[in-house]
């Protein structure tokens, strides 16, 4: 048996990769790399998924300098503007997601963290998302605190979506208006409202393999088990609006 099979066998037994055997597997030609990959996939999560789709509740003048967003004010595009939607804009839309067979719906917001009152008008909106559809509701709100996160709890809000985005080494060179660690107490303050946490990051701005391998330790240590892996998406009036994108095979 092969270092790739001993390996692929012992993390279907519960073994967690290190990140010296993480920076092995990354070396390893793509093919038999997808193909035993594909064995852990179809091991622990056969062939169901979770469909979730978004609405963007509030667009553009973000006080944060993330440097691959379109809706951050230090950057210049011409990315829609508009405050928060109304309940009955949002509770449309939901419907009509739930009507096409989406079993998640997350509204998603610009800014650092909403105010105290545009979370009272969410909760409000959220409720009755939950009364009138089987949806769950997925939030992305920002860095907000355990109390705030516990008044999205008892309003139905099942998980919570606040991306570490990179690794900590390399974090400031993303955004300087937060930090790595803001994220991560966030996350934490989520959790302990008894949220779950859907956390992942984008790969293709400037970080080496060795970060996408630490964000992903720092996932892991954050008891994370939905991790959207997202690649940028290069666009004009950003600081990274010039990046390559990732070929195919890089992002396999």
């Amino acid at each position: 048996m092969d270092t790739l099979e001993t390996l692929t066998q012992q993390v279907m037994g519960g073994h967690k990769v290190t990140k010296e055997e993480a920076l092995w597997l990354s070396k390893q030609p793509l093919e038999p790399l997808c193909r035993q990959a594909d064995k852990i996939r179809r091991h622990f999560c056969k062939n169901t998924f979770d469909l979730c789709t978004i609405i963007n509740g509030k667009s553009g003048r973000c006080s944060e300098n993330c440097k691959f967003c379109a809706q951050s004010a230090h950057n210049h595009t011409d990315a829609d503007t508009y405050p928060l939607l109304s309940k009955e804009e949002i509770l449309a839309d939901a419907k009509k997601q739930a009507a096409q067979g989406v079993l998640r719906y997350s509204i998603v917001t610009a800014g650092k963290a909403l105010s105290d009152a545009e979370i009272d008008n969410m909760c409000d909106t959220i409720r009755q998302i939950r009364q009138e559809t089987t949806l769950s509701v997925c939030v992305s709100f920002g860095l907000l605190t355990e109390p705030q996160f516990r008044r999205l709890k008892e309003a139905g809000v099942s998980r919570v979506h606040n991306n570490l985005e990179t690794s900590e080494k390399h974090f400031p060179n993303i955004c300087t208006t937060h930090t790595f660690a803001d994220k991560v107490s966030a996350i934490q303050a989520a959790q302990r409202a008894g949220l779950t946490v859907c956390s992942g990051g984008i790969m293709g701005m400037g970080e080496t393999m060795a970060d996408r391998i630490d964000m992903a330790l720092s996932l892991r240590e954050l008891g994370i088990t939905s991790v959207p892996v997202n690649v940028l998406n290069p666009i004009p009036g950003t600081p990274f609006g010039e990046y390559p994108t990732l070929s195919e095979e890089e992002v396999l």
